[in-house]
């Protein structure tokens, strides 16, 4: 009966387990497999490496170290004012601002910056104090300049930034943030995870600013659970009204389609103008981070002095923020430090360049669970499981392709989840192993109990470290069997009580059993008091045939030290006849679902049988099949004796006697053979009698005075038909 592969099937079962939890994983995200995922993203980056920019269209102008130690402008509304119109005078497509004016610049108290104003507007005098406070009341009118630089420019897009939270119960749009939202929106109030993030507030610029803007964007960023920001939010909702981020809204005012998209809340994209761009979570997209300072960085101080080529400038999409060392860093894939500006200009980039990260999703991360996992079951059928480490290198193997699979996916811009499928794979591996390990000692066990009988112990040893090599169902293969058998047992048998003949036969089947054993053969069977052995089986021996003839003849040595001791002690010796044959056998589990044996079925075992019981009508110690003569002619001396029909089978086969070691046959009895063939049965006589301490040469002497008295008939064949069984 045929044993259930245990760490198969508990591969199977843990597979369709590991393909659940990915499903449950795809809705819920479990923070550790999402740790692990940008884990894996941020190495793909890594092992891309930085990349430039697919367009010198963007460009960012950053407030940085040098901007405020050489100028203080940049801490006022005025200085903005100032930048806003040195930057358009070199004639950039758009400048968006990462940067919020609100509220309301203030440098005196509310009370004193109206009476500034009330003097100043009164009639002019020519008095120092009212000199001083113009240049007062110019001073507070940052605001007022900054919105005049805005409208004169034309070109300005305004940050707003929505504070996560709860809602407010009476949300009011701030004055042009519509100039922010979304063109066409649905939402049928499903999505999941991949609805978008809502917020309890908006950070916007004052009304008076706004006014004069081109558009308007969103700077609210995502960070993972690590700190590291990978997507972008491509969609905020406050108010029930759906807003776009920054990046996005200058990529569309850059394709001529500012604010038209189409957005149905929840879904799985979002079309951008011409481009449809995929959403993940919080209705976000995976950047493509170009790598630390890759977009073209320049200085607010170099614009101010008016050291910047006009190349450099003119025509371009203009990203201002800060980058000064202790502001608005957050770490992406590639920088650890980058500036918060870089988010926003790398979305433009790949929007604008179609360099747009799109994820497998769901259904390719259950199918690659799945996959992995029937691997890894595939690892535990018998025939592969030969070793304890063949399945954990198959299965390490199938995971290092995903990987690398995925590294070349993600190449070209596709990329698949590693964390859920290597690390669910891995469990279902562990699951199968430790399986494997708990029924292994079950498995050796048995094979232990199966075999210990039959063979020696180096020999259970070599199955225990391969049980392969012992199927224990029947499977065909070509072995050599021997048949041993004491002449005359029966007499024997009848000289001795009970007692004496066990321990008769426990003392003549040891040695010969011992002989077996230690040759590598195996022990099928005691019939009484014969012996029936195999070579071949159940560990694969491709000299099964000369370790049989070895034991033969070892055997009948050993039967002479036997009768020796036998003699002495006042016992008759014994004589046994051996039969051995070669070729191809049925060799496994044999029986029925109650009671079975390891052993060997065929014809070919049958003659071997058969040839043992001719041994008593020649009168020799050992007969052999052709096959085998065959197999070991190299090793030992044989002689054929003659073609005989054995009980059971209509074909003759030619049989051989086993002389001894290899050495010099005399051809005596073979010429007197081939005149027994060529029907010469007088001279065939005289020459088998010229070998008178030869008992086959005898026998065969005998027959031939019988067929020359009586002669066959002329389609005689020289076959001999076995009288004996």
């Amino acid at each position: 009966m045929r044993q259930r592969n245990v760490p198969f099937i508990t591969a199977i079962i843990a597979t369709v387990l590991a393909a659940g939890l990915a499903v449950w994983n795809s809705t819920r995200a479990l923070p550790l497999l999402a740790s692990i995922e940008g884990f894996t993203v941020d190495a793909r980056f890594r092992m891309r490496g930085p990349r430039k920019p697919a367009t010198d269209r963007i460009v960012i102008v950053g407030l940085d170290d040098a901007t405020r130690k050489e100028t203080a402008t940049l801490q006022s509304r005025r200085g903005y004012a100032t930048l806003i119109d040195a930057i358009s005078a070199y004639r950039p497509k758009l400048i968006a601002l990462d940067v919020f004016f609100s509220p309301a610049e203030q440098f005196l108290s509310r009370e004193v910056t109206e009476q500034v104003r009330a003097v100043t507007a009164s009639p002019p005098t020519n008095t120092p104090e009212r000199a001083v406070l113009e240049r007062v009341a110019e001073e507070i009118r940052g605001d007022e300049l900054l919105a005049e630089a805005i409208a004169k420019s034309g070109r300005v897009v305004l940050a707003a930034y929505v504070i996560p939270g709860v809602p407010d119960p009476e949300p009011v749009e701030p004055p042009g943030l519509e100039r922010a939202r979304h063109g066409e929106v649905a939402d049928a109030g499903g999505g999941g995870q991949l609805r978008p993030q809502s917020g309890a507030g908006v950070i916007a610029s004052l009304p008076m600013l706004t006014a004069a803007q081109l558009g308007a964007g969103l700077v609210n960023t995502l960070r993972d659970e690590d700190g590291v920001t990978r997507h972008m939010p491509l969609d905020v909702e406050y108010g029930g009204r759906h807003y776009m981020p920054l990046g996005l809204a200058v990529a569309l005012i850059e394709q001529g389609t500012p604010g038209k998209t189409r957005y149905v809340v929840g879904g799985s994209t979002l079309t951008a103008g011409r481009t449809r761009l995929p959403l993940s979570a919080d209705a976000s997209l995976l950047l493509d981070p170009l790598g630390k300072k890759q977009i073209e960085h320049i200085s607010a101080y170099d614009v101010l002095t008016g050291t910047v080529p006009r190349e450099k400038l003119e025509g371009k999409l203009v990203f201002v923020g800060q980058t000064f060392a202790a502001s608005d860093k957050v770490a992406t894939p590639l920088d650890q430090a980058a500036d918060g500006i870089e988010l926003h200009a790398t979305l433009a980039e790949n929007i604008l360049t179609g360099r747009i990260l799109r994820s497998t999703g769901t259904l390719a991360t259950v199918g690659a669970v799945l996959l992995l996992g029937l691997v890894v079951a595939a690892a535990q059928l018998r025939r592969i499981r030969r070793r304890a480490w063949v399945p954990p290198l198959v299965s390490l193997a199938a995971i290092t392709a995903y990987c690398a699979l995925s590294l070349a996916l993600f190449a070209s811009g596709t990329v698949i989840a590693v964390a859920s499928p290597v690390l669910l794979t891995l469990g279902v591996l562990v699951i199968a192993t430790v399986s494997g390990l708990a029924t292994e000692g079950r498995e050796k066990a048995h094979l232990r109990g199966v075999f210990s009988q039959y063979v020696s112990r180096s020999v259970v040893d070599r199955i225990l470290e391969n049980p392969s090599r012992a199927k224990l169902g029947g499977e065909r293969k070509n072995l050599t069997v021997l048949f041993s058998d004491i002449r005359g047992f029966s007499h024997v048998a009848e000289r001795m009580q009970p007692e004496e003949l066990a321990s008769f036969l426990h003392e003549y089947l040891t040695p010969m059993t011992d002989l077996v054993l230690a040759s590598g053969g195996m022990l099928d069977k005691y019939i009484g008091d014969a012996i029936m052995a195999i070579w071949g089986a159940p560990v694969d021996s491709p000299h099964h045939a000369t370790q049989a003839c070895d034991v033969a003849l070892r055997m009948q040595d050993a039967l002479v030290e036997l009768n020796r001791k036998w003699v002495l002690a006042g016992k008759a010796p014994v004589a046994i006849g051996i039969g051995i044959n070669t070729g191809a056998m049925a060799v496994g589990n044999m029986g029925s679902e109650a009671r079975f044996e390891y052993t060997v079925l065929g014809d070919a075992v049958n003659q071997g049988a058969r040839l043992e019981a001719l041994t008593k009508e020649y009168g020799v110690g050992i007969l052999v099949g052709e096959a085998t003569a065959q197999a070991a002619g190299d090793r030992f001396l044989f002689r054929e004796l003659d073609l005989v029909r054995v009980k059971g089978r209509a074909t003759a086969i030619p049989v051989f006697e086993l002389v001894g070691r290899a050495g010099t046959s005399d051809p005596t009895f073979a010429r007197a053979l081939a005149l027994y063939r060529n029907r010469e049965f007088t001279e065939a006589r005289r020459v088998f009698a010229t070998l008178p301490d030869d008992p086959a040469a005898a026998v065969m002497a005998s027959r031939c005075d019988d067929l020359a008295a009586t002669p066959p008939p002329s389609d005689w064949d020289g076959v001999y038909d076995q009288r004996s069984k």
